[in-house]
């Protein structure tokens, strides 16, 4: 695992660069993104009374290229991602991998360096977003879950939220080469938390929350 992956050891671990990750998200998020999604696709919102304030592991189906992209940009704080270790090899992505709280992985250990980095941004109050399907859909419809964000959030003590990305496929499908700058329909749909019951085994656990977590993604589709 590359030294990056502690961002502690990287030049951003002085006060002044510690704003980056908020100064990104507003500048793109909120002032690019949001007004485009609103009134370009004439996107909606729609979230649960419940979502947690502290840091959470966000789950959500996979449609599009631009599905983190959606998910970030309606969050109050920067939120953890996952990117190929290999692009930390390029200065400037990296430089800015770091900033955003990147997660490398390890082609060679995907499983172990995915978790080690989650649960390290997740301890460190920065929320993890995760596609427990793994990859985009092909077909339009979910796939099967893994139970890898209900590892992280149990290693790190947090819960899972759920969010279901309506349509977003049209605006990016898996074999466009761009985006389209037009769409409608797409709504962002975000739902309650989701805890492990106390008495199961971890194992126990992680199996019921991702049971829960499909099923909540299987009514929303």
């Amino acid at each position: 695992m590359r030294d990056q992956n502690v961002i502690g050891s990287t030049p951003l671990a002085r006060p002044a660069l510690r704003l980056l990750p908020a100064t990104i998200q507003f500048v793109i998020g909120y002032l690019l993104l949001r007004p485009w999604y609103v009134f370009g696709f004439r996107g909606r919102v729609r979230r649960s009374r419940h979502v947690p304030v502290g840091p959470c592991v966000f789950a959500a189906n996979h449609r599009s290229y631009f599905d983190p992209s959606y998910v970030g940009m309606f969050q109050i704080h920067p939120i953890a991602y996952f990117a190929r270790g290999d692009l930390w090899d390029q200065p400037v992505i990296a430089f800015f991998l770091n900033a955003m709280q990147g997660i490398p992985v390890d082609r060679a250990n995907p499983g172990l360096s995915s978790m080690k980095g989650a649960v390290d941004r997740l301890r460190r109050g920065i929320s993890v977003l995760v596609f427990p399907e793994g990859t985009r859909t092909r077909t339009g419809r979910m796939s099967a879950f893994r139970e890898g964000p209900a590892l992280f959030a149990r290693r790190a003590g947090v819960p899972i939220v759920p969010i279901y990305l309506h349509r977003s496929e049209r605006v990016w499908p898996r074999a466009a080469t761009l985006p389209t700058l037009l769409a409608s329909g797409l709504e962002i749909r975000i739902g309650t938390p989701i805890h492990a019951p106390a008495g199961l085994d971890p194992r126990s656990q992680d199996s019921w929350v991702s049971r829960r977590l499909e099923a909540w993604m299987r009514v929303q589709e």
